[in-house]
């Protein structure tokens, strides 16, 4: 598996596999706030001390084939994660207000998982 340093590709990469027809899953939010990490077949995230590739201060995103030429990790920094993630969310609540409770209790969770 190589490990990419084009970690502004990897995170848009990234969020744009936790949407569906153009709006954010509420649900891949949920999981990752509840798993410290989230995925799907081919590509995910993770800050879950327990796990093998695990490293302090940042999300390990994953990405495998055919989702990719090569099987990828990429290590981003928390922070950096976090204000993705944010924006992202920010982006949903204006198209859908009623889920801004639920999105700011995953988001404080995972803010705290990150600090």
């Amino acid at each position: 598996m190589k490990i990419s340093e084009e970690k502004e590709k990897y995170l848009k990469y990234y969020f744009e596999n936790i949407h569906f027809m153009g709006e954010l899953m509420m649900s891949a939010v949920s999981m990752m706030s509840e798993f410290k990490g989230q995925g799907a077949e081919y590509v995910s995230c993770s800050y879950d001390s327990t796990d093998d590739d695990y490293m302090e201060g940042f999300v390990t995103l994953f990405f495998w084939k055919p989702a990719v030429d090569e099987d990828t990790i990429v290590f981003v920094k928390n922070e950096d994660f976090f204000q993705y993630l944010l924006k992202v969310c920010k982006a949903h609540i204006l198209k859908c207000p009623e889920d801004e409770g639920k999105l700011i209790n995953y988001i404080s969770k995972i803010k705290n998982d990150l600090s």
